[in-house]
């Protein structure tokens, strides 16, 4: 009866006895057989590591629940079937190990839009029916940057809402029918370069209203619905409160 109490006190306090497994390596993701693997560590772990979700054949990510942090790269790309990212929802952080956030940006700053944004950290790319970012509603630190690039189905990214840093590059870019950065609202911080460009249907940036640091460039381009008054407000709030780097505007819709 005693044993029972002190179980049942330790439960209403939240006292959680489970040591997550850190997983030293990196980890590859190709089928169901993949996940099982990992679920076999135990209920919870880390990876030490990079985590590469690529070619796989999932719709979802179920079974990827006991996943608590990255402290590599995560990279899901080129999974013709994935749906959503649901399974994903114990992660907390992505790439920790890459760098943080309050650290200064790289420079120098060459003039906004001609290099080549080398991104480490998330990367969401080419993912063709991947509609929404549901299970990363618990994601909020994402070290090295964050890139949602060419997933011609994604319509919102509203499960970000507990993202408030990036130590890295914020791009999105060329997602054929996301209309709107909603969902991106606690963002604060961007520590190098943030690009918006070539998001046909995108029709509003207030999703990062919130945002009062860039580190290095700002580029919004070639986004043919997107108000270049809003673009240039949002630059001239940034620039207000002392951000850096190099500013381009072009290619969206004239107001």
């Amino acid at each position: 009866m005693f044993l029972f109490l002190m179980v049942v006190l330790l439960v209403g306090c939240g006292e959680n006895p489970v040591k997550p497994v850190i997983l030293e390596r990196d980890v590859v993701i190709e089928s169901h057989a993949d996940i099982a693997l990992l679920q076999a560590e135990g209920p919870a772990y880390i990876i030490d590591g990079d985590l590469q979700i690529v070619g796989s054949d999932l719709s979802a990510l179920v079974g990827l629940e006991g996943l608590q942090r990255v402290e590599g790269s995560v990279e899901i790309w080129f999974n013709e079937h994935l749906k959503s990212l649901k399974g994903l929802e114990g992660l907390t952080s992505v790439g920790a190990g890459l760098g943080s956030a309050l650290a200064p940006p790289p420079g120098p700053y060459p003039a906004a839009g001609k290099t080549v944004h080398v991104v480490e950290g998330l990367m969401i790319f080419r993912n063709e029916v991947l509609s929404n970012l549901e299970g990363l509603e618990n994601l909020g630190f994402v070290g090295g940057g964050l890139a949602i690039v060419n997933n011609p189905s994604l319509t919102s990214l509203t499960p970000l809402k507990k993202l408030e840093k990036i130590a890295g590059s914020l791009d999105i870019w060329h997602n054929g029918v996301l209309e709107t950065l909603a969902g991106l609202d606690h963002l604060l911080r961007v520590r190098d370069y943030l690009e918006v460009s070539g998001n046909g249907a995108l029709k509003s940036i207030e999703g990062l209203s919130r945002v009062n640091y860039v580190g290095a460039d700002l580029i919004i381009t070639n986004n043919t619905l997107l108000p270049d008054s809003m673009a240039r407000g949002f630059a001239e709030r940034l620039a207000a409160n002392g951000s850096v780097g190099s500013v381009l505007i072009e290619g969206n819709q004239a107001d």
